[in-house]
């Protein structure tokens, strides 16, 4: 898969208002922590995929996990340890005995079917038990046959590739290594982390080159004193090495009285999962030359290297981490490529919070106590980026209720008649209100309501009563799009953010555009330019099922399913709906093929298709359809998919959007071969 071009924010509800927001004991409980499928899991929403080869002797066996017992704690182990696999980084977990770490470790292992390459750096694990060493060959018959071969240590043995499989490397009490054991390791790290081969000639596997999305490397210990015999103070430029997880000495008492409670059968809920324990992993991650074009990014960076320095003076000074006795360094040369990485693999629409998640999860969680991480957080809120305030153009925007009622105030001061309905068109709306429901249908009225634009005359509703019908059953609204402001300008995205901003932020629904400037910089001319197609359209609110996970062309197929197994099925197809659907058919050997040869072109072609532009909607569109439905009944929709849409970006990219939830809607821009389980098409027609 491809990385996706570009992502940007819209419908963004108020930040304050969002992270203010009580989570309902109801909502709680429908988080799954743990997702699985055939191919993939899902911890906390860090999504892995599972190794292709599962067979080997050292991958854990699941069912020896089968009554593990998932508390907090060790969620949080998995969640840190996954995220590390994704962003393939060693991670390196202090934490006290019977915590779970191993436990937690391994069996996240079982679930993705990864090899556990286990090591014990106890003061008995010499170096040829870890790299390996040469023995006799006992079967050696001639002079040509080696005289000695070369067996695998624990180390060794996994960094060696092997075709699907995942390994991971647990060092285990690395607290407790020999000194010439952290030198080895020390190299080890460094050649994977610079991209570099490993040598392991010297053990007789000559060099090898270490896939860190093949190899992974955990490593565990206990605390340094504390009452945990054995373990010395570590060297702070090894740490340096890892991302390193400070976890507690001991269960708090919540998780113990959870962990005890199931063991006797008394607890089969899942401990209480808390929304802000969840990240929410993209699925591939955005490319590098890309990151310093997201809305805001420049803004944060620049706060995040003053966070840095910060928490640096903090630490010099001990203000933080006084009672930690394992020393550690926020590292000016690793923290920042670790943010950076985060970013790119995680970004979810809001950059405030996407980077605060990440310095939670490299410095945060670097500290032991609760008063501690408060220190930085006061320092971690510092660090967002606020957009500039676009002083609304729109006059009478607000609305004065005068005796005599049956007007509104206009643009200019011009009081003109309220929207009134009468005749065939009046009828066609109670009609389409009787089988949709009232929440469904978005007419003149909602027009007036939501953009400020009143409707001397209304178009009749072109679909029949039997295409209503259908169209309930298909989760569809109806909506009525104009194409003009309320001053005759065109309803572009500009004049949308325009015309409802300075009422929803008296209403508390935040803004339709929290980043005006990303939006203009990712369309270009468009922002201001480009409007919805007018008229009435019947749109899905969440996109088709079966589109799922496919690529422009498959999707295709699956709009012009439904249109003969559900839109028009037992009815003569309409003439333009069977034009539209014949050419596609007498294309699609010739698009296929030039979508794997020459992408930009075929989206030219894709886009302008007849099919494409009678049944998805544009950008404009879905923002516009999208804003109506949420300045009506207060709440979203597309809240955990993306749809994707006829509108080509000025880089060459089709633009899907969704994921509108209490951080906004997204947008992506995909090659047309692209495929992701999160993105669908959302059935949307005019005619």
């Amino acid at each position: 898969m491809h990385s996706p071009e570009r992502q940007f924010n819209a419908l963004t509800p108020d930040q304050k208002k969002s992270d203010d927001a009580p989570k309902t004991p109801e909502a709680v409980t429908k988080l799954k922590p743990i997702v699985e499928t055939e191919t993939h899991v899902s911890i906390l929403g860090v999504k892995l995929e599972k190794a292709k080869e599962t067979s080997g002797e050292w991958v854990p066996n699941k069912e020896k996990y089968q009554d593990y017992i998932h508390d907090n704690l060790s969620l949080e182990i998995q969640r840190d340890t996954a995220t590390a696999f994704l962003l393939g980084q060693p991670i390196f977990i202090e934490g006290g005995t019977s915590i779970g770490k191993t436990t937690a470790v391994k069996e996240l292992c079982s679930r993705l079917g990864y090899e556990v390459h286990y090591a014990n750096l106890n003061y008995g694990a010499d170096e040829s038990k870890l790299m390996g060493k040469p023995m006799p060959n006992l079967h050696r018959k001639n002079p040509d046959d080696p005289e000695f071969i070369y067996w695998l240590g624990k180390i060794s043995s996994a960094l060696v590739p092997e075709e699907g499989k995942v390994k991971v490397i647990l060092l285990d009490e690395i607290g407790a290594a020999r000194p010439e054991n952290l030198v080895m390791l020390h190299e080890i790290l460094d050649a994977i982390e610079r991209g570099e081969p490993v040598d392991l000639s010297e053990y007789g596997n000559g060099v090898v080159h270490v896939d860190p999305e093949k190899v992974k490397i955990v490593a565990l210990t206990n605390p340094p004193g504390k009452g945990f015999l054995g373990k010395t103070i570590m060297d702070p430029a090894l740490i340096r090495r890892f991302v390193y997880k400070k976890a507690p000495s001991e269960l708090s008492e919540e998780s113990f009285s959870y962990f005890a409670d199931s063991v006797v059968g008394l607890s089969s809920e899942i401990q209480n999962i808390k929304p802000e324990m969840f990240l929410h992993s993209r699925e591939t991650s955005l490319p590098v030359e890309q990151i310093a074009e997201i809305p805001g990014f420049v803004d944060v960076w620049g706060k995040y290297k003053e966070f840095h320095k910060a928490s640096k003076e903090l630490l010099k000074a001990r203000k933080v981490a006084e009672d930690q006795p394992q020393p550690f360094s926020y590292d000016d040369r690793m923290e920042p490529r670790r943010v950076r990485d985060f970013i790119l693999r995680f970004y979810n629409g809001d950059i405030n919070d996407t980077f605060q998640q990440a310095l939670k999860y490299y410095y945060s969680n670097k500290l032991e106590t609760d008063t501690d991480r408060k220190k930085l957080g006061e320092l971690i809120r510092l660090v967002e980026y606020k957009p500039k305030t676009t002083e609304s153009k729109r006059k009478g925007i607000e609305r004065e209720e005068k005796a005599g009622a049956g007007t509104t105030e206009a643009v200019k001061g011009v009081s003109i008649p309220e929207t009134k309905l009468e005749g065939p068109v009046a009828e066609q709306i109670e009609a389409a209100i009787e089988k949709l429901g009232k929440e469904n249908v978005f007419g003149p009225k909602e027009v007036e309501k939501t953009f400020g634009v009143h409707l001397a005359e209304v178009p009749g509703i072109p679909f029949s009563v039997e295409e209503l019908e259908r169209a309930e059953k298909m989760g569809q609204m109806l909506v009525l799009r104009v194409d003009k402001t309320a001053e005759g300008k065109p309803m572009s995205l500009e004049a949308m953010n325009v015309a409802v901003m300075e009422r929803w932020q008296k209403e508390g629904k935040g803004a339709l555009l929290s980043t005006p400037d990303g939006w203009e910089n990712f369309i270009k001319e468009s922002y201001k330019k480009d409007v919805p197609r007018s008229g009435w359209a019947l749109v899905s609110k969440e996109v088709l099922s079966e589109s799922l996970g496919k690529n422009y062309i498959e999707q295709t197929d699956v709009i012009i399913k439904t249109l003969k197994d559900k839109v028009f099925k037992g009815m003569e197809i309409p003439e333009k709906y069977a034009k539209a659907m014949a050419e596609f058919e007498s294309r699609k050997e010739k698009l296929t093929k030039l979508m794997n040869d020459d992408w930009q072109e075929a989206v030219k072609q894709l886009s302008t298709l007849d099919i494409t532009q009678m049944t998805r909607q544009t950008i404009q569109e879905t923002i516009y359809d999208l804003t109506m439905y949420y300045d009506t009944n207060n709440k979203h929709l597309l809240t955990d998919k993306y749809t994707w849409s006829a509108s080509v970006s000025p880089g060459g990219y089709l633009v899907s959007l969704g994921r509108c939830d209490d951080r906004g809607v997204h947008g992506l821009g995909w090659r047309p071969d692209d495929r992701d389980d999160d993105i669908g098409v959302s059935f949307s027609r005019r005619l």
